[in-house]
């Protein structure tokens, strides 16, 4: 039997936004966000290499603009979206913009943050998939996969037996149901990646517990694209 995938209306009209394009406009901004969010602090300097599609029509789609907006904590429906490099400039917030090639097997609207904020640095990597849908696909320098749509706990450390069962008992004591789970584990370098979307973000309580946690060595909770 065929599967029907049932369709929403943010998957017929796209997502409400200022700017041309729905993957050049709306998914730049996302994208912004959820890199301001993994770094968790407002952004001093970033460094922001395009590729493919994104690198050659930036400034024509506004890429550009949606990409600094979104590290700004805009909404793909903000009017300062057009503004944002003056914005950004009054708000010292210094950044780079670079065409780069990151390969053939990299989607064509992609984007590479190396960010930089007060005792923080972070580095990301995603793409915008069209009609407002995006996935990140590296934080600092690991392979995960998550798209924004629901809260994302990410969790990296040590690889090591009970690593799974220690973070789910926290979701369980927290009531947080879990919509998926991706674990990693990188043996050659003896090294867990867990990615958690959830329906409710986890509390601080609960984000502090995983933290304390001996084998773990970064947490990162990032809250789901308002759209």
């Amino acid at each position: 039997m065929r599967e029907v995938k049932e369709m929403s209306a943010f998957d017929i009209i796209g997502p409400i936004m200022i700017g041309p394009s729905s993957s050049h406009t709306a998914g730049a901004v996302f994208l912004g966000q959820i890199a301001r969010k993994i770094l968790g602090v407002k952004p001093a300097r970033a460094e922001i290499n395009l590729h493919g599609s994104f690198a050659k029509t930036a400034k024509g789609h506004g890429t550009d603009k949606a990409l600094v907006a979104g590290l700004l904590g805009f909404s793909a429906n903000d009017e300062r979206i057009k503004n944002s490099f003056q914005i950004a400039q009054e708000e010292g917030f210094n950044y780079e913009i670079n065409s780069v090639d990151m390969g053939e097997d990299v989607h064509p609207n992609s984007v590479q943050f190396s960010l930089w904020g007060t005792g923080k640095w972070a580095k990301v990597a995603g793409a915008s998939l069209g009609g407002g849908a995006v996935e990140v696909n590296t934080v600092q320098g690991r392979k995960v996969k998550f798209n924004g749509d629901y809260a994302t706990l990410l969790i990296f450390g040590r690889n090591q037996p009970g690593t799974t069962n220690d973070v789910t008992g926290a979701f369980v004591k927290n009531k947080i149901n879990i919509a998926y789970l991706r674990v990693e584990r990188l043996r050659h370098h003896k090294e867990a990646v867990m990615v958690f979307e959830t329906d409710e973000p986890i509390p601080p309580r609960g984000v502090n517990a995983i933290r304390a946690l001996p084998w773990v060595e970064w947490v990162c909770q990032i809250d789901k694209i308002q759209r």
